[in-house]
């Protein structure tokens, strides 16, 4: 069975342009919220933790933009 998987640049990229869009909707979504900081961070938690699912499954496969290269595979 085939899994979908970016490769490790595209996932760079992936994750960059997606931190820095919801970085931005909070920051656009603030001032509409009126004080209330907890849901902008339950947003923000969210977010991370939809980016961490998407790692942990193997769908995204960073290297943090060559700081952290991919560890070869144990068979």
């Amino acid at each position: 069975m085939a899994r979908f998987s970016l490769g490790p640049k595209a996932s760079d990229w992936f994750i960059a342009v997606y931190l820095t869009i919801t970085l931005g909707l909070r920051f656009i979504l603030e001032p509409q919220l009126q004080g209330y900081y907890i849901i902008s961070l339950g947003l923000g938690l969210f977010a991370l933790l939809f980016l961490w699912a998407l790692i942990k499954s193997k769908i995204l496969r960073p290297t943090y933009f060559g700081f952290f290269p991919e560890s070869p595979q144990k068979s």
